[in-house]
């Protein structure tokens, strides 16, 4: 090999010794002086036998007590209705018969049909509205872009809804005041979950338990809260419009919102949790 080949390559080795040199002092500074911790998200979780300990027995004693309770909920929420339905001209009143779960179901009484029927008028105008809204949604782009495939999904239900009640609406089998009832079982089913859910992705990080626990009960309460008046919102549309968004209401704004509802309570506890929560 000439001397000249030898040259270039003790150079290059020369470079490369220099570089890796270089490389493992920039690595060593940055370990040194960079204190940033990596986002919890994707930081390991240490879980011990404590933290273990909570996510099981939490779930099991706040369960335990939502069903023990569940009678007692059931009637705060009739009651709230019943209260606030005579100022918004919503005649509901109490069965005198005892439903399968032991409790008076809500009626609506004082009208001719629990189930109104919507108009030819109401039919067209959200018909109009509905095309509307699902055309438009064709031109969300950038940061709204999200917000695209929620209005096509309601659009979708409701225009469907809408050829339902245009063929044969006399067949619609539910009335104004089974979906009240209904949508009370559903949120006390996710009241039911929500220690469930909240001991997979809570109650396993490092804090303190009275913390979890009161996280968990204004979680708890908010829901409490929530349900009635949903029931009351969405009653006060179909008793003044008609059961023609029964459907939308249902699918989109039933149980499908109440775990919108938990997913940013959630996101709000756990974003109050400390820095080391994860260590």
């Amino acid at each position: 090999m000439s001397p000249k080949k030898n040259s270039l390559s003790e150079q290059a080795l020369a470079h490369d010794r220099l570089f890796h040199a270089s490389f493992a002092a920039a690595r060593e500074a940055r370990a040194r002086q960079v204190k940033v911790r990596p986002h919890r998200a994707i930081t390991p979780l240490k879980v011990t036998p404590w933290l273990l300990l909570q996510a099981v027995v939490l779930p099991l004693v706040l369960c335990a007590l939502l069903f023990w309770f569940k009678p007692l909920l059931m009637d705060f929420w009739r009651n709230c209705i019943l209260f606030w339905s005579s100022g918004l001209n919503l005649p509901f009143t109490l069965s005198t018969r005892l439903n399968e779960a032991g409790q008076y179901a809500l009626l609506l009484s004082g009208v001719g049909d629990d189930k109104p029927l919507p108009g030819r008028t109401t039919m067209w105008v959200t018909a109009v509205v509905t095309l509307l809204t699902f055309a438009l949604s064709f031109g969300i782009k950038g940061r709204q872009l999200p917000l695209k495939y929620p209005l096509r999904i309601v659009a979708g239900v409701q225009l469907i809804a809408l050829a339902y009640f245009w063929w044969s609406p006399g067949e619609f089998p539910y009335s104004i005041a089974r979906h009240s009832e209904e949508l009370m079982t559903i949120g006390y089913v996710v009241m039911l979950a929500t220690p469930v859910m909240l001991a997979m992705g809570y109650y396993i990080l490092n804090q303190s338990l009275l913390v979890k626990l009161f996280h968990t009960a204004l979680i708890l309460l908010f829901l409490a809260i929530l349900v009635p008046h949903q029931v009351l919102a969405q009653a006060f549309i179909m008793q003044h419009l008609s059961v023609l968004f029964m459907p939308v209401l249902y699918i989109c704004f039933g149980a499908v919102f109440d775990a919108l509802v938990f997913v940013a309570l959630y996101s709000w506890a756990v974003s109050n949790a400390p820095e080391d929560a994860t260590v």
